[in-house]
């Protein structure tokens, strides 16, 4: 799948979420979400920001339970990429 279909289906995704239709958007955030780990990895950080989206959908449904775990791991992921930038310099 290239980068350009994934950026049409996060787009998708995003309109399904804004019109409030999350049970069309989910499925194809977590699509995209686990393609750009695939392609980019885990710690990309386009692989991080989109992983938000999942997240922010679960919270607006008042799923909080569903939205914490998401949140959490970009906090990790993000605190790893950061690690390793600090690392370097």
């Amino acid at each position: 799948m290239t980068i350009q279909i994934l950026s049409s289906m996060n787009n998708l995704a995003g309109l399904y979420d804004s019109k409030g239709d999350y049970d069309s958007a989910l499925p194809l955030y977590l699509q995209y979400v686990e393609m750009r780990k695939e392609k980019l990895g885990p710690d990309h950080p386009d692989t991080l920001g989109s992983t938000n989206n999942p997240a922010l959908l679960y919270e607006s449904k008042g799923d909080y339970d569903s939205a914490l775990p998401l949140y959490l791991q970009c906090v990790e992921m993000r605190e790893r990429s950061w690690d390793r930038i600090i690392q370097i310099l």
